[in-house]
C-alpha cells in the first residue's frame, strides 16, 4: 500500500515535469510580424541582409522571407529588432475603410506586399483651375476601389496626362494596389 502511494507522487511529479517542458517549447517560439499585419510564430534560424530564414514549429522545412515583408521580429528572449521603417500597410477590413488606404509613389514602398491588381479612376475635371480637384477626385475614386479588394496601398503611377487636364479633358490616374 504504501509503495502505490510512491508511485502516484512519482507519477504527478514526472507529468508536472512534462508539462513545464510543454509549457517552455511552446513559449520558445519567436514572432515574425509582418507589414500587412500578420504574425508568423516560427523560430528564426537566420537573420541574413535582405532576407531572414526560419521553420514552423515541429518542421525541419526552413523558408526564407525578404526583409521587405518584415516590420519587426520578436525573439523569444523579449529582444524586439524592427525592420523596413517604411510605409505602414493599414488593415482594410470593409469598403468604408477606404480612407485608411495610403497612397505612395515609390516602388521601394511596396516592395514585398502583395499586388492586388491595376486600378483606373477618372475625374471630369480639368482645365487649368480644376486639374487639381480632378486629381484628389480620382484619387478618392482609387482609394474606394482598393479598400473594396481589401488592399491598403496604391503605388500611383506616372503623373495624370496635365495636357488633356489643361483643356478641360480631365483627370486619370493610374495605379496598382497592394495589401
Amino acid at each position: 500500500m504504501f509503495e502505490g502511494k510512491k508511485n502516484i507522487g512519482t507519477m504527478r511529479y514526472v507529468l508536472l515535469l512534462l508539462m513545464f517542458f510543454l509549457t517552455l517549447s511552446v513559449q520558445a517560439q519567436d514572432k515574425v510580424i509582418l507589414r500587412n499585419g500578420d504574425t508568423l510564430n516560427v523560430e528564426v534560424k537566420k537573420v541574413g541582409t535582405n532576407s531572414i530564414e526560419y521553420s514552423f514549429p515541429n518542421e525541419e522545412l526552413v523558408t526564407e522571407k525578404s526583409k521587405n515583408e518584415i516590420a519587426s521580429i520578436i525573439y523569444a528572449s523579449g529582444r524586439k529588432e524592427e525592420f523596413n521603417q517604411g510605409i505602414v500597410v493599414p488593415k482594410i477590413t470593409s469598403a468604408k475603410d477606404w480612407e485608411k488606404v495610403v497612397e505612395t509613389y515609390l516602388e521601394s514602398d511596396v516592395a514585398g506586399l502583395t499586388r492586388v491588381g491595376e486600378l483606373k479612376a477618372t475625374s471630369g475635371w480639368g482645365g487649368s483651375l480644376g486639374s487639381s480637384l480632378g486629381y484628389k477626385g480620382a484619387i478618392k475614386k482609387l482609394k474606394k476601389k482598393a479598400a473594396k479588394l481589401g488592399a491598403g496601398v496604391l503605388l500611383i503611377h506616372g503623373s495624370p496626362n496635365k495636357m488633356a487636364a489643361a483643356f478641360g479633358g480631365g483627370v486619370q490616374v493610374i495605379a496598382t494596389a497592394y495589401k
